[in-house]
């Protein structure tokens, strides 16, 4: 053996053992911080309970009183009000509602930042988009919309914020409606790495400028003239993310929209 084989021989002796206690550190490391995020996880799902109580009851109650109290005054002394008086306690009661629904749409929104109880299982979309559209019957029948799909394959996601995901996209294309009915078509299309969900509808469209922003939250476009508290693209947002996708849309103003999402495979 020449100098130089055993002079590599020895230096590689004296890398291995040096190589084996960094991973040994390295993987301490990551156990160190799953750990600390673990911990992190719990708190922050205890301060989302705390958080979720606050809303249900806490602020939901003075809520209430007004809206009672309001309706008992409208009752009691309607003859008594001029038609300002009594358009003012209808103002009142339309405010109280109105908060009353931003703060249910809070709570949903915050129920998303819990962990996943589970690892999401494979979930037939198609049977997802049935009982949605069983829970919508009414909305569809008295909008006129009409709601078709292509063969959906299945997927890896969590059945009740798929459930939620799809009826919030489709309640979405029936409210932002234009003229004519609602024609809502939901397909996907399968990637190497992924599964591409589109919801095309007819609907009012989208200015380019306002893509982005309208998955904020409290994010409304059309003011007071369409129901809605501009938290439900903000949920649809924080679903996907957390089931390891994105989202997106594609529209021009008046022209329609059409939502894609992905899930990895």
């Amino acid at each position: 053996m020449s100098a130089q084989e055993h002079e590599g021989e020895l230096s590689a002796a004296g890398v291995m053992p040096r190589l084996e206690a960094d991973v040994q550190k390295l993987q301490a490391t990551i156990e160190e911080l799953q750990a600390l995020l673990r911990k992190e996880e719990t708190r922050h799902s205890e301060e989302l309970r705390q958080f979720s109580y606050a809303v249900s009851h806490d602020l939901r109650e003075p809520l209430r009183m007004i809206s009672s109290y309001s309706q008992l005054l409208n009752r009691r002394y309607a003859n008594q009000l001029d038609n300002d008086g009594r358009e003012f306690i209808s103002f009142i009661v339309e405010a109280v509602n109105r908060m009353e629904q931003l703060l249910g749409d809070l709570l949903t929104y915050s129920h998303q930042f819990r962990p996943l109880e589970g690892a999401p299982t494979l979930v037939d979309p198609e049977a997802v988009l049935d009982a949605v559209l069983l829970t919508m019957e009414k909305e569809i029948q008295h909008s006129g919309a009409k709601v078709a799909h292509d063969p959906l394959p299945k997927v890896l996601f969590d059945f009740g914020r798929l459930t939620q995901l799809f009826r919030q996209l489709i309640a979405n294309s029936i409210k932002f409606r234009g003229a004519d009915p609602p024609q809502i078509h939901i397909a996907a299309k399968e990637t190497e790495h992924e599964t591409i969900f589109s919801i095309c509808d007819n609907g009012l469209g989208i200015d380019p400028r306002y893509h982005e922003q309208i998955f904020g939250i409290f994010r409304r476009l059309h003011g007071k003239e369409r129901p809605g508290t501009g938290i439900g693209l903000a949920i649809c947002k924080r679903i996907v993310e957390q089931h390891g996708g994105r989202i997106w849309v594609e529209s021009e103003a008046e022209k329609g929209a059409i939502f894609h999402f992905t899930v990895p495979q």
